[in-house]
């Protein structure tokens, strides 16, 4: 038996008194809090001075993070540069006159990017040979040799058969060349780091025009670093100009009011500068991971305006008179607002527990922006609308009369719908088996960037883009020269030629048995290492001294001739691949060559483990967070039982979200393992809402189901709202070309809209079985 519900009571709200004070203060003294926002906004938005864009996939990771110090360690060790990598494709072969000519131009282009220091390409390849009692090492390709046909012929019948270049400088088909340089750019200077950028770009462009015949690719790591920088370039001067003009439309259609409109668009616009300007402040450079941080606060800034906005709206529509409409509104939402924010805040700052830098700034910053987007929204909302013309329209919502309706029908069938989402939990369950890591720096780029293209075509057309390095180590007293360490080492070589997805394997022990077989008059018999350490030095001692400059051996060889570095080369490998070819190539080593056993290193074996550590410290996050919101929603509702049963739609969409996502996906990335731990925060928002109106209609004398359709009624519309506009946010985020953050925006944008269903769905019908 229902009764009919009263009408609004502008007297009388139910509020606590301190909501109360504060919402007559907020409307009397209008105009000063409106000038405290101005000056807020003002103060924060003066750190956009010192906002800057890194462009290094390594920032990534903490100072002591263990797999990215043993890439710094390699990398002093041997003498590593930074890279750049050109491919020349033609349809037939390679091996014509016409092609190797514009290889050995091309070449000589190459050292005139900045800060060359090797480049390497067939065209200088350090050809050894064997003459009389002599070992000539030239260029394969000299300088002022004349190519004709029987010359092309030559070089590529010893280029495919050289395994230092097959899938390296040369396809196996013989159709792609490629070119390598090393560059020694000065370290932490990002602009030399792109004019060179700029610069291999120059190039490729210019010869493409030239030789229209072939398709010139670029890639390599400061390739990478120039893409890196153009993606939060196009993240934050696309995406978030995008997102505001669509959450601008949505409050447009959604409230009903231009007052209430300009408000929410003045107090989001607002709140992005406070979010930019806390990183300046802060001294956070924006990466593509981070700069979309602006975009969550302005949908998370929108849902807090939308429910006093259209609180205000329903009191305005009653005729109740402007300043007790102002007043009234802020008294009913006040609180939900306040506990909504600090929730929402508490669950990204809790993003500190990851393991990733970024994703801990995202957090803070995420976190700053919606405190001073609600300081905000207090501060300068009731004196426009206080004091701006009252347009008003008839809005786009669901009738009340149709949210009433889902309230009776969630009671009446609470027991079915306990048990669809008791099956629902179950198929979504069985999906997180299906769920899987796959880091990978080159793929977190999609096919909208001309680098992300070119990579693939040279994995394609000639050889892989991931590598994972070896740093192997001679025994105690000995040199890399010793034979016993040169044949475990070739043992080792030769396995991970067998393994999947490699491609290629450069090894000192391929150029040493080279040498041997050229000192050996060319004997096929002598290609092997030879028997003694001086025998080995000499070989490799007379092939250095013949080496042209730029062309050392300090690649593959410490200073110290103690260590050396073998590199295996993967195709198409995704994070999850690396990480397996990591674990299973340290394992043999352990068990078949254990005196040279090392550690498989590389920036994509430490964004694999970066991905795995990360997802464990995000389960403490979501602990906390859990934890903190509990105790905060306990404590604002002031019943125990209540606060512990909210947390059943809080908890649910994530899990539905993630297990539906192992069925239709199952990649995740370090975006994907934040993804629970933030929007747990913003999923409660909902909740608040509709527990604290609920509560607050007990109170008013309201029997239980009343107060149900009472809330449903009066909240219900802003839900929708609310909900719609962030995941328009999120959804708009995943339009990203960065795959961090696509699948933020994926994840969250379906989490919210399962919490959505689970608050006007499931939480009645838990309300209602929990007092049966």
């Amino acid at each position: 038996m229902t009764r009919d519900l009263p009408p609004d009571d502008m007297e009388d709200s139910g509020a606590h008194p301190l909501a109360k004070a504060i919402a007559r203060w907020l409307v009397r003294y209008d105009l000063l809090a409106f000038l405290l926002g101005v000056v807020l906004i003002g103060l924060v938005a003066l750190g956009l001075r010192n906002l800057e864009l890194a462009s290094d996939n390594r920032n990534f990771f903490g100072g002591d993070n263990p797999e990215i110090d043993a890439v710094l360690r390699l990398e002093d060790t041997y003498a590593n540069a930074d890279t750049v990598f050109f491919a020349l494709v033609s349809e037939d072969s390679a091996f014509t006159p016409e092609m190797l000519e514009q290889l050995k131009a091309f070449t000589e282009d190459a050292w005139q990017l900045p800060y060359a220091l090797r480049v390497e390409s067939l065209a200088n390849y350090s050809h050894s040979r064997a003459q009389g009692d002599e070992i000539i090492v030239e260029e394969l390709i000299p300088p002022d040799l004349e190519i004709d046909a029987a010359a092309a012929e030559r070089v590529g019948r010893i280029a495919l058969a050289s395994p230092e270049l097959v899938n390296r400088l040369v396809s196996e088909d013989g159709r792609a060349l490629g070119i390598h340089v090393n560059l020694a750019l000065p370290n932490g200077q990002d602009g030399v780091v792109h004019d060179a950028a700029e610069q291999a770009r120059e190039i490729k462009a210019a010869w493409q025009a030239a030789a229209p015949e072939l398709d010139i690719l670029l890639s390599g790591g400061i390739i990478g670093d120039l893409t890196f920088n153009e993606a939060t370039k196009r993240d934050l001067f696309t995406l978030i100009p995008v997102a505001f003009v669509v959450v601008t439309l949505l409050m447009i259609l959604g409230l009903g009011s231009v007052a209430g409109w300009l408000g929410t668009a003045l107090i989001t616009f607002s709140g992005t500068l406070a979010t930019l300007g806390f990183a300046g402040w802060a001294g956070i450079a924006l990466i593509p991971a981070t700069a979309t941080s602006p975009l969550a606060v302005m949908v998370l800034v929108a849902a807090s305006c939308v429910h006093l906005v259209l609180s205000w709206t329903r009191r305005l529509n009653a005729g109740v008179a402007g300043d007790r409409a102002v007043q009234g509104a802020f008294e009913e939402n006040l609180a939900a607002v306040a506990v909504a924010n600090i929730t929402t805040a508490a669950g990204f700052l809790c993003l500190n527990f990851s393991e990733s830098p970024p994703l801990a700034e995202m957090g803070n910053i995420v976190a700053f922006g919606i405190i001073v987007g609600w300081l905000l929204t207090a501060l300068i909302l009731p004196a426009i609308m206080k004091r701006c013309p009252d347009f008003r329209f008839r809005p786009v919502r669901v009738p009340a009369k149709w949210l009433e309706a889902l309230a009776r029908g969630t009671q009446a069938r609470a027991g079915t719908i306990l048990i669809v989402f008791a099956a629902l939990i179950a198929v979504a369950a069985t999906g997180l088996s299906q769920i899987r890591f796959n880091d990978n720096p080159l793929r977190y780029f999609d096919e909208s960037f001309e680098f992300r293209r070119d990579s693939d075509a040279i994995e394609r057309h000639l050889t892989g883009m991931e590598t994972v390095q070896f740093s192997l180590e001679s025994p105690e007293g000995e040199s890399v020269f010793s034979p016993e360490f040169l044949r475990e080492a070739d043992r080792f070589a030769d396995w991970l030629r067998t393994q999947e997805k490699v491609v290629f394997v450069g090894s000192i022990t391929d150029v040493l048995k080279r040498l041997n077989r050229t000192l050996g008059g060319d004997d096929p018999d002598a290609y092997r290492i030879a028997d003694s350490q001086e025998a080995n030095a000499q070989a490799m001692m007379l092939y250095e001294l013949s080496l042209p400059p730029g062309q050392d051996m300090n690649q593959m060889l410490d200073i110290g001739r103690t260590k050396t570095r073998l590199i295996a080369v993967l195709e198409d490998a995704s994070g999850q691949d690396i990480h397996r070819f990591a674990l299973k190539a340290e394992g043999w080593m352990e068990a078949n060559t254990p005196e040279i056993a090392t550690k498989a290193v590389s920036v994509g074996v430490a964004f694999a483990e970066l991905s795995r550590r990360n997802n464990t410290a995000m389960i403490w996050g979501m602990l906390t967070v859990l934890v903190l919101v509990s105790g905060i929603l306990m404590l604002t509702l002031r019943d125990l039982k209540l606060g512990a049963l909210s947390l059943v739609p809080n908890v649910l969409p994530a899990l539905l979200g993630f297990g539906f996502w192992g069925w239709l996906n199952g990649d995740v990335n370090l975006g994907s393992t934040v993804v629970t731990t933030m929007t747990f925060g913003i999923v409660v928002d909902d909740t608040v809402h509709v527990l604290m109106h609920y509560q607050r209609a007990l109170r008013t004398g309201l029997g239980r189901e009343d107060a149900l359709r009472d809330t449903f009624r009066k909240v219900g519309t802003a839900l929708m709202v609310t909900s719609i506009a962030i995941m328009s946010g999120f959804v708009i985020m995943t339009q990203s070309g960065f795959a961090i953050n696509k699948h933020i925006g994926s994840l969250s944008a379906v989490v919210v809209a399962l919490a959505l269903v689970t608050d006007l769905v499931l939480l009645p019908a838990v309300l209602k079985k929990a007092r049966s």
